[in-house]
């Protein structure tokens, strides 16, 4: 797992800097869109080189357009093999929802990670296996065997949160100062794969405050496996200040 840390320097900037790039609210076929549009651009290049090379009626191409032909052509046919591959809306559409639920389900058990933050601080950031180990159980079958177990463990805690009372003290309502929440996902990838962000978002503001971005993460949702892959974390300056040390068991 790569972890990376985004630096801001103000609060205004946080959305920019400290987020992860957000993608852009399309449609699930706006790549199978694009890539048709490249197809058709480069055939009607194509046209325009063929009528190019012939000259007084000749049958034959001329020797410094043949090149340009033959990579034409084969662009036209990488553009027609990734056209091909890509789902069908119906099946973009079944594929986007099936992500945002597993997203959905990921983000409500690492929300459950929060409820050990006074016995990671009492014990001085080091996570007890016995306590994690019921949520680490619910978030292993959403994830690929090639990601490691460590990477599922708690993204990010908040220091404050330490103050509450630790054990059967912590109230079901227990209202940590931050949430993950699962972002919608628009885009199949090429690779049948959908990429899907997870932001922690403080949940105690003033009156007229912008939640800040306090951690990130990100994979993708492989429709093949029904499971995601490729794990990244990270933390914004604001939470970098702000949160919890967790060392390995």
């Amino acid at each position: 797992m790569r972890k990376t840390r985004f630096v801001a320097t103000s609060a205004s900037s946080q959305e920019g800097e400290n987020s992860p790039e957000q993608t852009e609210p399309v449609g699930g076929l706006r790549k199978r869109t694009l890539v048709a549009g490249v197809s058709m651009g480069v055939g009607a290049l194509l046209c325009f080189v063929l009528s190019a090379g012939f000259s007084g009626g000749q049958n034959a191409v001329s020797d410094t357009a043949a090149p340009e032909i033959s990579s034409l052509q084969e662009q036209i046919r990488i553009t027609e093999a990734k056209t091909a591959a890509l789902p069908k809306a119906d099946d973009a559409e079944r594929g986007l929802n099936a992500a945002l639920t597993a997203a959905g389900q990921v983000a409500k058990l690492q929300n459950d990670y929060r409820y050990l933050t006074p016995s990671v601080a009492a014990d001085g950031g080091t996570l007890d296996t016995a306590t994690s180990q019921p949520t680490l159980r619910n978030l292993i079958p959403y994830f690929a065997p090639s990601v490691h177990q460590a990477d599922l463990g708690p993204w990010y805690l908040l220091s404050s949160d330490k103050d509450v009372a630790s054990g059967v003290g912590i109230p079901m309502s227990f209202n940590s100062g931050f949430e993950w929440v699962a972002q919608v996902p628009y885009l199949v990838n090429d690779d049948s794969t959908i990429t899907v962000t997870w932001l922690a978002m403080e949940t105690r503001t003033g009156a007229g405050e912008k939640p800040a971005v306090l951690a990130w993460a990100r994979a993708d949702y492989d429709l093949v496996r029904k499971a995601f892959v490729n794990i990244q974390t990270g933390t914004t300056a604001t939470g970098e200040a702000l949160k919890q040390e967790v060392k390995a068991p």
